[in-house]
């Protein structure tokens, strides 16, 4: 266990949601959710079907990424569940029960104002979102990298330090699923802006901050070579990219999508065809030595309030 320097845990004190991963074969599968920090530790809960469960039971590696303000911090590590109505957990939860007691209480402390949501909303909110069905979690910070806007300040464990892209680029032309997504959902897509993109490196999945926009049916994610060099992607893979309205208190007024399909990878700097189009696609997003990954849309994600769904690529 390692507990993060302090200006990790300035973030992560002051973060209000935290993005967090679980590998998946479509790409890595990430979210927003309310969470604390106790013991060098990230906690959580989640639903104990949800896509996220299911896949840690299978591949215990998480990631996931904290803002607060211009600064952000990333992280990854193994990932351990607590759930009364799984024997397979007692143990463990068993053996940290001082660390899990005080995990808690800290995590009711610091999400009062998302708890004071679900009281105003009571008579909507569904069964998967109360407590019997939730299950906590946890995250060890094995690595970890602080950041402010494009910098990265501090990093502790193992990352990555090169990047490779695809020497030549050409705008990718497959439509987004997005016919059965909600109005005020699909509006969502019509801007450019922040957005959360989750790649596989070679150790897991990696989250981090990314300026995004579309292109010809694609989405392009725009970062610092730099930050994504912490997650070494290979040039071809998968990924994942959350585009969302977030709201500080009540679950029921968030909304979101998370787009996973196809990533490729590429330096501007180092392309030897199609410079001219990748710098026409990305122009107006300010970004120095930029990397970007072009995620072609296979599935999309779409939450609304309690609200959610799954489309698939036409």
């Amino acid at each position: 266990m390692t507990e993060p320097p302090d200006a990790a845990r300035d973030v992560l004190d002051r973060g209000v949601l935290c993005h967090v991963a679980a590998p998946d074969p479509s790409g890595p599968h990430v979210t927003p959710v309310v969470f604390t920090v106790e013991g060098g530790r990230v906690w959580g809960t989640t639903g104990r079907g949800t896509t996220k469960a299911r896949r840690w039971r299978d591949d215990g590696r998480a990631a996931g990424l904290v803002r607060a303000a211009d600064r952000w911090v990333t992280f990854r590590g193994p990932v351990t569940m607590y759930d009364l109505l799984d024997p397979s957990t007692w143990g463990h939860s068993l053996r940290r029960i001082r660390e899990v007691t005080a995990a808690s209480a800290r995590f009711t402390v610091k999400n009062a104002r998302f708890f004071a949501g679900y009281a105003r909303d009571a008579a909507r909110v569904p069964l998967a979102w109360t407590p019997p069905a939730r299950v906590l979690f946890s995250v060890d910070l094995q690595a970890g990298a602080v950041g402010e806007g494009d910098r990265v300040l501090e990093r502790w464990g193992t990352w990555g330090r090169r990047l490779e892209g695809l020497p030549s680029y050409r705008a990718a032309t497959a439509p987004i699923p997005n016919g059965g997504l909600p109005e005020e959902v699909r509006s969502l897509l019509t801007e450019s802006g922040l957005g959360t993109l989750a790649v596989e490196g070679r150790r897991g999945p990696v989250v981090l901050p990314a300026r995004w926009t579309r292109e010809d049916g694609s989405f392009l994610a725009v970062l610092p070579r730099r930050v994504l060099a912490l997650a070494a992607p290979p040039t071809r893979g998968r990924a994942a990219l959350v585009v969302e309205h977030a709201s500080r208190w009540r679950a029921a007024r968030m909304r979101g999508l998370l787009v996973r399909g196809e990533a490729a990878t590429f330096l501007p700097d180092e392309l030897r065809s199609g410079r001219r189009s990748l710098d026409a696609a990305t122009r107006g997003l300010a970004v120095p030595d930029p990397a970007v990954v072009r995620l072609r849309a296979e599935t999309v994600v779409w939450w609304q309030g309690w609200a959610s769904g799954t489309v698939g690529r036409p």
